[in-house]
């Protein structure tokens, strides 16, 4: 039941991350056009709540639609892109019936049309005699629309409202109790377990998204993107560990500027009572913006000071800023504390990487040249991104030419791949494995010199000389 929850929610958390440009360009139209922005502006305002009432579920369905099977070559494609046309359809008439839940019908609609037509509908066209393919597939392609769009106008949409109302009682509960904080105790201990993109795009967006649709903003979004807990932690290691304070140093801008929180799971992870530090912080930041009414307009992605200042309200910027300075100084001050109580136990760690190579047997396996190298990460848009442009770069500080790299998620690693590299962590929490090449573990995808022995090892297989 847990890997499939958890399957799901990584599946919604991949197609929301494709959509971030558009949600912010909601968020930046409300900021600056909205009724209380810098340029109050109707008619542009009334773009951005179309977008999200209509072209928002409808992209969210679509994409659902297609990509449930997860399918890679262009024969499934084929195949499955007619779900996410049945799934538009659905989410069509629930969208008319009901907007304000438009995007969970359509984070609903999207599996089931996609289920739908490989399971049932596809089997049975496969049956169909020859020269009759095309007209029966889009007859029963329409047809199938048109009575799923009709269930969801009448039957969905009002159950669906109804059980969305009721999760937002709850939701609504605490924000006015100024209890949402409790929410980051439960959120801090999952993100360094790589779970941020599934709280954050698999949950707390579409909640998000449902407040701003009933409310015009929501807190919900400040809640994992905080970048604040996480500099704290890292300034701690800063000035703890003297002899990887470069290393933090980088760390701390990758996470605070750009966004990138997988910078800091290995250290909390290699200390877990660093998630004190980080619950500490959070909670503090999540209760000033809580006191505060702050809020956002869109979703804060990636967890960037600069994102999260470009979608929050016009009357929320410095409750805001108060909120990330509180929770990063809450989260150093424990970060200090817990370091130092701890510094015995882990002297040894610093400055030390740490590097797990693949089974000896795995390497003779494949001792082919290497020209694709894969970066994976569990979203495949953060740390694994600029883990692919740090070993780009040390591939051509090292002189190797012709290499391919590029970042995955976890789930959508092509088999193609000569060698593959992940965090150590991130392959003990998911376990994680690579089927047909290698697969070297690192402590971090961000420290440049960890990436040398599979260079050296590239060059080896390649028969260049070293």
């Amino acid at each position: 039941m847990r890997k499939a929850l958890h399957k799901i929610f990584k599946l919604y958390s991949h197609v929301i991350i494709n959509f971030n440009g558009i949600f912010i360009f909601v968020g930046v139209l409300a900021v600056v056009f909205g009724d209380y922005g810098w340029f109050p502006n109707k008619d542009i305002y009334a773009i951005s709540q179309f977008v999200y009432q209509c072209v928002i579920p409808i992209l969210i369905a679509y994409a659902l639609g297609n990509c449930m099977q997860g399918a890679r070559d262009g024969k499934e494609s084929e195949r499955l892109r007619f779900g996410g046309a049945i799934a538009v359809m659905a989410t069509a008439g629930m969208v008319m019936a009901e907007r304000g839940s438009g995007i969970f019908g359509a984070m609903f609609l999207g599996p089931c049309c996609s289920l739908l037509w490989e399971r049932l509908i596809l089997p049975l066209l496969e049956r169909v005699k020859s020269g009759m393919e095309m007209l029966l597939r889009n007859v029963v392609v329409a047809l199938t629309g048109a009575v799923l769009a009709v269930f969801s106008f009448y039957i969905l949409a009002p159950a669906l409202s109804a059980i969305v109302g009721v999760v937002f009682i709850g939701t609504d509960y605490l924000i006015n109790h100024n209890l949402v904080f409790l929410l980051n105790i439960l959120i801090e201990p999952a993100k360094v377990f790589f779970l941020n993109n599934v709280i954050n795009h698999g949950i707390m967006v579409p909640l998000g998204l449902q407040q701003v649709n009933e409310h015009g903003s929501s807190i919900l979004f400040l809640l994992e993107s905080n970048p604040g807990p996480g500099l704290g932690v890292l300034l701690a290691l800063y000035l703890m560990k003297v002899k990887k304070r470069k290393q933090y140093a980088s760390s701390m801008f990758t996470q605070f500027v750009g966004g990138v929180h997988e910078v800091y799971f290995p250290e909390v992870l290699s200390n877990p009572w660093l998630i004190a530090a980080l619950m500490g912080g959070g909670v503090t930041g999540t209760l000033c913006f809580s006191l505060m009414r702050a809020a956002a307009l869109a979703p804060v992605s990636p967890g960037s000071i600069l994102t999260m200042m470009m979608v929050t309200e016009r009357d929320s910027f410095f409750a805001v800023l108060l909120g990330v300075v509180l929770s990063a100084g809450v989260s150093l001050i424990l970060g200090l504390l817990i370091l130092r109580w701890r510094e015995d136990g882990n002297a040894e760690r610093e400055g030390v990487a740490v590097i797990d190579h693949p089974k000896q047997e795995s390497i003779e396996k494949q001792s082919s040249p290497v020209r694709k190298v894969g970066i994976i990460c569990d979203g495949g848009v953060g740390s694994s991104a600029m883990g692919a442009a740090l070993f780009r770069r040390k591939l051509k500080e090292m002189n190797v030419i012709g290499i391919e790299v590029n970042a995955y998620a976890g789930d959508q690693v092509p088999s193609e791949l000569d060698m593959g590299i992940c965090q150590k962590d991130f392959r003990k929490m998911t376990g994680f494995e690579l089927e047909g090449a290698p697969l070297y573990e690192v402590e971090s995808l961000m420290n440049q010199a960890e990436y040398e022995p599979m260079i050296e090892e590239i060059k080896k297989r390649n028969g260049e000389n070293i």
